[in-house]
């Protein structure tokens, strides 16, 4: 009997697990909890429930409407987050502007009956300062009330606009307008001095005059614009993202799945098509409760629009049919790659029932934790010689955002999905596939680790490459570990590497119900094991408890 089983130096794993722990928490947990921990400034993010009543009494005052419904999500100034990252100049911002002009808010709906008319919504977006709760900038959408008529000549315009500044807490001698005025009627007031290496203050004010006479101001935005070559370029490489994504990643991901079904196909007598199927179900299942758990990312990253229920709804009609492609990949993968590696001797996804099934799963859990640690120390010195070799920085993502999760704690569940999936179809199918082709097992392990990576380059980190090096690398770590240990070992490995970054994020949410739900996922991977050992053991009668010989060695990557 082959199967999969190498008894690891444990002393030496168990030394590498606890120098990447102590990386990581060094270099990534304590720069993010430092100021709370030394100062004792605890950050507090208001409830949205209050957001929205704040949000709601703004537009009662302000605009005499009563609402009818408000909804807040997180929102943030993506380009600005960048920026200040990339000049490292986000302590400073914080300190100056935060206040006043936060990079993130709540940016909270609010629709309203439209006053003097006859049917019809009127819809504003009050965005919220998180933790004050300060009303920070507002914008009604849509066209004019009957009952107002919006100001558009220039010189009028500019005079409500720096009213308005001046009534916000702006000097008039500091307020300077730039030429022209929007088809909306937008007027542009730059705030000298304020600016923050080469990002400046700018308010974006737009006013209306009722039919008493009195002015209005339907929007008022200020923001910090950047710098135009930062802007270009930030363009240019969310462009080289999406296409490196598009044709390297989906392309190439839509071949290996086609592959995938014939050699399902062709080796169906090493394997069965009934593997898999759990593992495609727990998949699925998950991944599609997650995409509903993160509506409101989706939403948030549509921005200001009268229609975002209506995309938001398609949205997740669209992602319920991309992940049934998904798994419907995944299961064709585990199937054909499994077949792929028995007919060449090797076990690498040891089947239940099989002799010394449960042993081996519950030696992968307590090496899947040591391996984790180590590859989160190992991708934490990755980039950071990225950030000092070429420079890359991140951004903020409000798909990603906690504060857009319909229930936070159901996140890590995440960190499952891309372990069996990716692990089934890049490294069990890619490898076993390429390996036949090439006869080289680093070929074999680069090719489908790269494409992997490229899966990657459309996340808000800059440059676009800065995911695919650092990913190849850890790919091609992963790639090792099944190699060596097996399928099982690498699923598990995966699953803890996310769920502790994810895990991480719950916990510095602060509140009991994320913070247990954090500690529960990172234990999670130990009853996993257990059960499927014990269920093992009862289904063989009892399985010895002795260690299953070892394969051959899979050969040098």
């Amino acid at each position: 009997m082959n199967l999969l089983h190498h008894d690891p130096p444990w002393k030496t794993y168990l030394w590498l697990g606890a120098i990447g722990a102590l990386i990581y928490l060094l270099l990534q947990i304590m720069p993010a909890t430092s100021d709370s921990f030394f100062t004792g400034n605890t950050i507090t993010v208001m409830e949205k429930d209050e957001a929205q009543e704040i949000a709601a009494d703004f537009v009662r005052e302000r605009f005499g409407a009563e609402p009818t419904s408000t909804h807040a999500i997180h929102q943030s100034d993506r380009l600005l987050s960048g920026y200040l990252a990339k000049t490292e100049s986000m302590a400073t911002y914080e300190q100056r502007y935060d206040a006043r002009f936060p990079v993130d808010t709540y940016q909270v709906e609010v629709r309203t009956p439209r006053i003097n008319s006859a049917g019809g919504e009127s819809l504003y977006y009050v965005y919220l300062h998180m933790e004050t709760g300060e009303v920070v900038s507002w914008n009604r959408l849509g066209n004019p009330l009957p009952s107002e008529q919006p100001l558009i000549d220039y010189e009028p315009a500019v005079e409500a606009a720096k009213t308005v500044a001046a009534a916000r807490g702006f000097r008039t001698e500091e307020l300077t307008a730039l030429p022209g005025i929007a088809d909306t009627g937008t007027v542009v007031l730059r705030v000298v001095g304020s600016t923050l290496d080469e990002a400046e203050l700018q308010l974006h004010i737009r006013s209306a005059r009722a039919e008493d006479g009195t002015i209005r101001t339907v929007a008022y935005k200020p923001e910090f614009d950047v710098p135009q070559p930062y802007r270009d370029y930030v363009k240019q490489q969310d462009q080289l993202g999406a296409a490196l994504s598009l044709g390297g990643y989906f392309g190439l991901t839509a071949v290996l799945f086609i592959l995938s079904i014939i050699y399902a196909a062709v080796y169906r007598r090493h394997t069965s098509f009934l593997r898999g199927i759990a593992l495609t179900v727990i998949f699925f299942a998950l991944y599609v409760a997650n995409n509903y758990n993160m509506a409101d990312g989706l939403r948030a990253g549509i921005g200001e629009t009268p229609d975002a229920d209506s995309f938001v709804s398609i949205g997740l009609i669209i992602n319920v049919f991309i992940v049934v492609a998904m798994a419907a990949s995944v299961y064709f993968a585990l199937v054909a790659g499994d077949g792929l590696w028995r007919s060449a001797g090797r076990r690498l996804w040891p089947r239940f029932g099989e002799s010394g099934y449960g042993e081996h799963v519950w030696r992968s859990m307590k090496l899947s934790y040591l391996l984790a640690f180590a590859m989160l120390g190992i991708q934490t010195l990755i980039l950071l010689l990225l950030q000092e070799g070429i420079g890359a920085w991140a951004t903020s993502d409000v798909t990603q955002s906690p504060y857009n999760f319909g229930a936070p704690w159901l996140f890590p569940v995440l960190a499952w999905c891309a372990a069996i999936s990716e692990e089934a179809v890049y490294r069990l199918f890619g490898i076993g596939l390429l390996r036949k082709w090439f006869k080289n097992l680093f070929v074999a392990s680069l090719i489908p680790t790269i494409i992997w990576a490229l899966g990657h380059v459309t996340y808000p980190i800059y440059p676009a490459t800065t995911r695919l090096i650092e990913l190849t690398i850890v790919g091609l770590l992963f790639s090792f570990i099944f190699l060596r240990f097996g399928f099982i070992t690498a699923v598990f490995t995966h699953a803890i590497v996310n769920t502790v970054m994810m895990a991480a994020m719950l916990i510095l949410l602060g509140t009991p119900i994320n913070v247990l739900a954090g500690i529960l996922y990172l234990l999670l991977p130990v009853p996993i094991a257990w059960l499927l050992r014990e269920w093992s053991r009862r289904r063989a009668g009892r399985e010895p408890l002795g260690r299953p010989a070892p394969p051959e060695p899979a050969g040098p990557l």
